[in-house]
């Protein structure tokens, strides 16, 4: 079970690092079309999406949100533990 929540502790390190690389690409118009870009996209976008309605002022709060919700889950499995 350790290794378990270990793995889901490297997974949660690696999405958010991905998903901070994915919104300092998109400020660059240029980058959007690359092949890297559509991989974040396609890795980052179905998480951002749950969160989407956290947006004010036309800035989105989806990217904090998700990050949070991710490390919460992964305080709670390490409690359980």
């Amino acid at each position: 079970m350790g290794l378990i929540i270990e793995f889901f502790g490297y997974f949660v390190q690696f999405y958010s690092f991905a998903m901070l690389v994915y919104i300092l690409i998109g400020y660059f118009p240029e980058a959007r079309g690359t092949k890297f870009y559509e991989i974040l996209e396609a890795i980052c976008r179905p998480l951002l999406n749950l969160f989407r309605f956290a947006t004010f002022s036309g800035i989105s709060f989806a990217p904090i949100l998700a990050i949070m919700f991710l490390q919460v889950i992964y305080f709670l499995l390490t409690m359980l533990v």
